[in-house]
């Protein structure tokens, strides 16, 4: 997280005030934000089963991938009590905002598919 006091800080902001498209790509940029927000419309919206469907990517990565989601409003954690669980089991659910950003993902999903070399 950038020091709100830096210069990365200011010139982010001020490109985030000019260009909207860059606003959107700060937000699900990141090396496994897109996959974690494909993940969790697909129903996978545990930690663990994000981390299982998702194998390459640290228990760490994750969870500081997951806690910028939350703070930016594209996700919500919420506390479940499983059944025969001292603990609370969390769940990812993406927010209103998140979910406006299918259309984008979906976007780029389809672009991807007809651009992308073939190996």
């Amino acid at each position: 997280m950038r020091k709100t006091s830096s210069t990365n800080y200011s010139n982010a902001k001020e490109l985030h005030d000019y260009c909207e498209a860059a606003y959107t790509l700060s937000l699900i940029s990141g090396r496994w934000k897109l996959t974690i927000l494909v993940e969790l419309t697909n129903g996978n919206n545990r930690f663990s089963l994000l981390k299982q469907v998702i194998p390459a990517i640290t228990e760490r990565v994750l969870a500081l991938q997951l806690g910028q989601m939350e703070k930016d409003g594209l996700i919500l954690k919420s506390a479940v009590q499983e059944k025969n669980t001292p603990k609370n089991t969390y769940v990812y659910a993406l927010t209103e905002k998140g979910i406006e950003l299918q259309v984008v993902i979906n976007s780029l999903e389809t672009w991807g598919k007809k651009h992308q070399p073939e190996t």
